[in-house]
């Protein structure tokens, strides 16, 4: 009995529903598609570059929890050495939401804070230990859009840094980002736009020797470039731009920026460069440099930090492979 052109087209159509069954059905598709899995990794690889919290790996790439901690040691040109500790609390929901949590704990700082009275202050160097920062709490979103990626970030500070010691906003404050970036081989240009009344949730990797409270809104742009070795190198371009006269809590006596509660004309004025590299030692732990120069400020920052996680992050080469 001959079958007909129709019929056995059918008759391949069951037989290939049957085996997709057999096979487990949307498992069997999962692995015979590798790059589904890639795609996604792809879409919330830069989570944790987003508010600039450190490496990729603290916010996880699957669904779950992952912790993490950073040492990071730096110079700054205008008070010198400080060492902090950074753990974090991560929480992926799925692909495209996340949480995740921090505070800075300063090991060892160079505060220009009053060493004399209220009404006689006298303000000096003095090296601290011990002294919390605020604590960030941030939700994320990412969004995948053909070859392009767009992610959210809404950060909330709460007050529990030292004031005196210019390491907090001594209020609870908070910060909207939004980050746009596109591949392009081994180039990844980004640009960000956001909205705030704090610059301590801005650029969170670097320590600055002062902390702006008020209105204010920060721009940047650059790119990023995949090195071999898995490690990455990113340079960008900022501004930070006061939108009313703001309060500024510093640990720096240079021109404007220091301790002080008088109102200054736009003391959170900020631009220049920023720059950092991460070089994975292993799944665990990453080593990175960071270089800032403000061009407002006349002041450079440089310094490295070893993060190490909980979880490994996966390797976007090995999962293509």
């Amino acid at each position: 009995m001959s079958i007909s052109r129709v019929g056995r087209g059918r008759l391949l159509s069951i037989c290939a529903s049957l085996a997709y069954c057999a096979l487990g059905g949307p498992a069997a598709l999962a692995q015979a598609t590798p790059t589904a899995d890639v795609d996604e990794l792809l879409a919330v690889s830069a989570a944790a570059a987003i508010n600039d919290s450190g490496p990729e790996g603290i916010i996880p790439a699957a669904r779950g929890f992952n912790a993490s901690l950073g040492t990071t040691s730096q110079h700054d040109s205008s008070n010198g050495w400080s060492s902090i500790l950074n753990p974090n609390l991560a929480y992926r929901f799925n692909r495209y939401f996340s949480v995740d949590a921090e505070v800075p704990l300063y090991a060892y700082v160079n505060a220009y804070s009053n060493i004399g009275t209220t009404a006689k202050p006298v303000y000096a160097y003095n090296s601290r230990s011990g002294a919390f920062g605020d604590m960030a709490l941030s939700v994320e979103g990412d969004v995948g859009v053909l070859t392009a990626a767009y992610s959210g970030t809404v950060s909330l500070g709460l007050p529990s840094g030292n004031t005196a010691y210019g390491l907090g906003a001594g209020q609870v404050t908070f910060n909207l980002n939004n980050h746009f970036e596109k591949s392009v081989g081994r180039f990844t240009p980004d640009i960000e736009l956001g909205y705030g009344d704090t610059s301590s949730l801005v650029e969170q990797r670097v320590l600055k020797s002062y902390v702006a409270v008020g209105p204010l809104a920060h721009f940047q742009a650059g790119t990023s470039v995949d090195l071999p070795w898995n490690c990455s190198f990113e340079a960008d371009a900022y501004e930070e731009l006061p939108l009313a006269k703001d309060i500024v809590y510093s640990t720096t006596g240079k021109g404007k920026k220091k301790v002080t509660t008088a109102t200054n004309e736009d003391p959170a004025e900020d631009n220049g460069f920023i720059t950092s590299l991460d070089i994975p030692l292993s799944g665990h732990v990453t080593l990175s440099g960071i270089y800032n120069r403000s061009l407002r400020d006349h002041d450079d920052v440089a310094g490295f930090s070893l993060t190490f996680l909980l979880k490994a992050p996966p390797r976007l080469d090995d999962a293509a492979h």
